[in-house]
């Protein structure tokens, strides 16, 4: 078909040694118009010129089905909303081995320890890459998955930030972690784990607004919902992106105490000498810039958090200043 190639998925049959194609279909684009091409070679127009649109509307372009290996090729168009548009009919259904010849069996599920852990029920490959099933906040969704995290998890590409906590006065001294960044240039995804307990689903949205999204992140949801129910615990994280993105301390653990000013003897959890809180960010100048506009909007006490590292010699930086060399002192003292 002529025509630029936008997307290509195509099935196979796992019975024999080798891989049995099933069906394939593909959407080329003609100038503004996407046309469709199935599996007989009948070239279907489609209206709209939207292809995440298209393939989400038809099973045919969509579904990655049990019992079958499907392999996608995705240009930069079709891969941007890619993870929220294919779909996993049946849901947690599994593979059934009698349906697999021992070769492939071996190939696509024992040499894939995470496709195990998940109880094996798809077999995706897009542009090369094994996508494994996550639970996330749009249902079950097909993410690129990180090959060198400790657990299954998706890989995110960038990782804006990666904030950690650990309460290293406790007996436990677990760690608590979130992550957030994109999963395809279209869509941005959040993870949080908390020390032992299951990792939560996956947040995953159509990328708007990087900035507004970050901070949604760092103040409204990721560890914040679980940990904090007052403005202090997000005075606190504010306080410790801009340590992290101003302050030289990007993948520095900061003390709770350090980065809010309250009574020891009385504080918030996570707000001690022995509050570890650890921010690593991979943003652009410019994307630091326009976090830090969104968060002096947040709140007046934020807004002056913000002023402090922008303006060290305004009235809010020195106050910071005096405070930080009375928190030194204290410390000294102990």
């Amino acid at each position: 078909m002529d025509g630029e190639l936008v997307y290509e998925i195509a099935r196979y049959s796992p019975r024999g040694e080798e891989e049995r194609l099933l069906e394939r279909a593909q959407v080329f684009r003609r100038g503004e118009m996407l046309w469709r091409c199935n599996a007989d070679g009948l070239e279907v127009p489609c209206p709209g010129g939207e292809v995440a649109a298209l393939i989400s509307a038809d099973p045919t372009l969509s579904e990655v089905r049990p019992d079958e290996v499907t392999r996608v090729q995705a240009d930069q168009e079709a891969l941007r909303n890619l993870p929220l548009v294919l779909s996993a009919p049946g849901g947690g259904e599994l593979v059934d081995r009698s349906l697999w010849s021992d070769g492939l069996w071996e190939k696509h599920i024992e040499e894939a320890e995470s496709a195990q852990e998940r109880g094996v029920h798809r077999v995706l490959y897009v542009n090369g890459a094994r996508w494994p099933v996550f639970s996330t906040s749009e249902g079950e969704r097909f993410l690129p998955e990180d090959p060198d995290s400790w657990g299954t998890e998706p890989l995110l590409s960038p990782k804006w930030g990666e904030l950690r906590f650990t309460e290293t006065g406790s007996m436990t001294s677990g760690v608590d972690q979130t992550a957030i960044g994109l999963v395809t240039s279209g869509v941005v995804a959040c993870t949080t784990d908390f020390d032992e307990s299951e990792p939560e689903d996956v947040i995953l949205a159509r990328r708007g607004d990087d900035a507004a999204a970050f901070v949604d992140w760092l103040l409204d949801g990721s560890l914040s919902t679980e940990f904090f129910d007052n403005p202090v615990g997000k005075e606190l994280l504010a306080q410790l992106f801009v340590e992290a993105s101003t302050g030289g301390r990007n993948g520095e653990a900061v003390p709770g105490s350090r980065l809010v000013e309250v009574d020891q003897q009385n504080s918030i959890f996570g707000c001690y000498d022995s509050s570890e809180w650890t921010l690593r960010l991979a943003l652009e100048p410019l994307m630091v810039d326009a976090i830090l506009d969104v968060l002096a909007d947040r709140s007046p006490r934020i807004g002056e958090i913000v002023e402090a590292a922008r303006n060290p010699d305004s009235p809010a930086g020195l106050a910071r200043k005096a405070w930080l060399e009375q928190w030194e002192r204290d410390r000294e003292a102990v």
